[in-house]
């Protein structure tokens, strides 16, 4: 409650069974506020919704008024707002390779209109920046209408990241900074890493979705399925404002729609807005075209550092003609292609996304991933046998999808038509790398220029890219948080 000269700081007290009003307060005018103390998590226990009524009593008689009131829903920000800063997990001493990845990715940050280097957060040890919070924002009106309000980072619900989404509470909650935990408790059999936050991701806004729509991967959230968590699903749609898509993630190794998609403003277009998408089609084409032209025997991975142990075994070092001659390689991308098409049909039915809006990067994908590494030495410590062959056959029809060549979907958007990809290390055809020069043209023809960061060692060994490693604080509060206006 705001009295007029009040000795409250602000000028606002709490309001409990003892306040009272005088008549001649309420001639002047006393401002009532109400303050919600949580979010919205469950609509099925309480949609948002509250009423508060006013009761005056002055000699003898009584007056009421109703109002009805609703709790500022939850937003997750959009690739479309300015960026304000970058995160990214602090590095040890001792790892050389991260604080080279730290580096590039710094020196990039100015050309994109980020003027401060990346924030380092202490996350235990992890990594994965993007998977451990989601930033959001909740907003009413201010001044003359203006959002106003404060962030919400939702931590991850996903059990191995608890300890680093700690981060949110410890380092970035504060002064009109919230941090909001889910609680859910994993099952035995469900596959937690779709709960990490690089596997929620949000289209920006399209007619019918003037907020946007968030997505989020898995097996296609079928009962008897593996994930997300129903805790964080209940709590997206309570929201009521970015009702969630479901994609299917489940033919990836690390099953996050980061992998293969990624949204960035492009002012002046339709929707004022593209995504970014994993072309493993395209990738196959330019291997072919290297094969055709003669230079089949380069190695796909051109002008690799020198790689010590255990990097020299964890990066194929195969020629063109090899990769092109597997064919759990081939096959591995080309189901990746049917799946991406797949999860674009969705997004075009349910967010307004057309093939205008869609810029195609060659991507590949392999089988070999870190599991396949297990399994492959679990196999060679084996006696020949039934046991052996089994286990051989097993890993030959392994087809879950990593990338081969670092992902360019899996990026940092910046301002000013800027972006910063994973440095491809494509086959070097005449002093060129061929998967370079594609993305280049690809994010040219769109207005944006390209910064490539070297991560190979410092992420890409570890299944994940820049946008896995870093997040963002983006400038949410523009025209576009009155969700208000659209409820």
């Amino acid at each position: 409650m705001h009295r007029p000269g009040g000795s409250a700081p602000l000028g606002w007290e709490a309001v409990g069974p003892q306040t009272c009003l005088t008549a001649q307060e309420l001639r002047r005018g006393v401002e009532l506020g109400v303050e919600g103390l949580d979010v919205i998590r469950d609509a099925a226990d309480w949609d948002g919704r509250t009423s508060v009524t006013l009761t005056v009593t002055a000699d003898g008689a009584s007056a009421s008024a109703h109002l009805g009131m609703r709790q500022a829903p939850v937003l997750t920000q959009l690739n479309t707002a300015p960026v304000q800063e970058v995160l990214r997990a602090a590095t040890d001493e001792d790892d050389t390779y991260t604080e080279a990845f730290v580096r590039e990715l710094d020196a990039a940050l100015p050309d994109g209109g980020v003027t401060s280097p990346s924030r380092a957060l202490d996350t235990k040890g992890d990594t994965w920046a993007q998977d451990i919070f989601e930033p959001g924002y909740v907003a009413i009106p201010g001044p003359d209408g203006r959002p106003h309000g404060m962030r919400v980072l939702i931590t991850s619900a996903n059990d191995d990241r608890r300890v680093a989404a700690r981060t949110a509470f410890t380092e970035l909650a504060g002064h009109d900074v919230a941090a909001v935990h889910i609680t859910h408790v994993p099952d035995v059999n469900e596959n937690s890493s779709y709960d990490s936050m690089g596997n929620l991701e949000t289209v920006p806004p399209s007619p019918g979705n003037p907020h946007g729509r968030i997505v989020i991967g898995g097996d296609g959230l079928a009962p008897g399925k593996t994930g997300p968590a129903p805790e964080m699903l209940a709590f997206l749609r309570a929201q009521g404002m970015q009702d969630p898509i479901s994609l299917d993630t489940s033919w990836l190794t690390i099953g996050h729609v980061d992998k293969f998609v990624q949204f960035l403003p492009v002012p002046g277009s339709r929707l004022g807005w593209r995504a970014v998408v994993a072309d493993p089609r395209a990738g196959l084409a330019l291997l072919r075209d290297v094969q055709k032209k003669g230079h089949g025997g380069e190695l796909l991975h051109g002008g690799l550092p020198k790689l010590e142990w255990p990097y020299d075994l964890r990066i194929d070092q195969r020629t063109v003609d090899a990769f092109l001659a597997d064919t759990q390689f081939t096959g591995t991308n080309e189901r990746a292609a049917e799946r991406i098409d797949t999860n674009l049909a969705v997004l075009r039915a349910k967010a307004g996304l057309t093939d205008a809006e869609i810029i195609r990067v060659p991507a590949l994908f392999t089988a070999r991933s870190l599991d396949y590494g297990m399994l492959d030495t679990e196999i060679r410590g084996m006696e020949d046998g039934p046991a052996k062959d089994a286990k051989q056959k097993q890993l030959e029809a392994m087809r879950e999808a990593v990338a081969e060549i670092p992902g360019t979907a899996n990026g940092l958007v910046l301002n000013d038509g800027r972006y910063v990809a994973p440095k491809p290390y494509g086959p070097v055809v005449d002093g060129k790398d061929v998967f370079s020069e594609a993305i280049t043209a690809a994010f040219r023809r769109t207005g944006y220029r390209v910064s490539y960061v070297d991560d190979l060692i410092g992420v890409h060994v570890g299944e994940g890219e820049i946008h896995c490693a870093t997040n963002t604080l983006r400038g949410v509060f523009g025209p576009g948080a009155r969700w208000w206006r659209d409820r």
